[in-house]
């Protein structure tokens, strides 16, 4: 009988783990996948504004070689709010577009649209083009997220004059954690580990205001 409840108890530990893992892995998948996204550009400069489903709005921005982010959560009744207004639209008479750029000032768009049953879809046209009425209300909803990211959300970076230091954390763009583990042999780039994942990544020490946009904590040793 012992030993029975002892396999039983196992089961159990078993099926927690497996609870916790799938929820994890939820979690995870929610954070990185784009319901919609909106990536306008010409050869100077770029906006890209993107929806998560776990509701964060990220935008991201280049000009002048400079690259900017903004970051805002929307709660559940905002998220299912936009869910919604994008899935009225029926886009099955809209075009798919040509995704060419025309000229060094003249802003090209393509937008990814990817909901829950329904198939992903990409149209691309210029920003000023005039649009299929589904298409123009699609772009006008993709407007009020960029509006509402910008009114949440301060421009976002690293400190001009951050220098990392082994134990920093920093968020990426993409709202992932990593905590530096400190410089590469050759001090050239800096080596992060994951927080919440097993992953190891490397960045040349320029690069690193560009990929990171905010120290969540400092280093924990002296």
């Amino acid at each position: 009988m012992r030993r029975c409840g002892a396999t039983i108890g196992w089961v159990g530990v078993l099926s927690a783990l497996m609870l916790l893992s799938t929820a994890g892995a939820q979690t995870l998948s929610n954070r990185t996948i784009e319901l919609v996204r909106r990536n306008c550009e010409t050869t100077i400069g770029r906006q890209e504004v993107t929806l998560f489903a776990n509701g964060t709005l990220r935008i991201r921005q280049r000009a002048n070689a400079k690259e900017q982010f903004k970051l805002a959560e929307l709660n559940p009744e905002e998220l299912e709010a936009f869910v919604n207004r994008l899935s009225v639209e029926d886009l099955s008479e809209v075009p798919r577009g040509r995704p060419e750029v025309q000229g060094d000032f003249i802003e090209r768009c393509e937008l990814h649209l990817e909901l829950a049953d329904q198939a992903p879809r990409e149209f691309h046209f210029g920003r000023f083009d005039s649009l299929p009425l589904a298409l123009s209300r699609l772009n006008r909803i993709v407007d009020d997220m960029a509006l509402l990211a910008d009114s949440r959300s301060p421009v976002m970076g690293l400190p001009r004059d951050y220098v990392p230091r082994a134990g920093d954390v920093l968020e990426r763009a993409d709202g992932m954690l990593f905590e530096v583990v400190g410089y590469t042999s050759d001090k050239r780039g800096v080596e992060l580990t994951g927080v919440n994942e097993p992953l190891t990544i490397f960045i040349a020490t320029e690069a690193l205001h560009d990929n990171f946009v905010s120290v969540i904590a400092p280093h924990r040793w002296p």
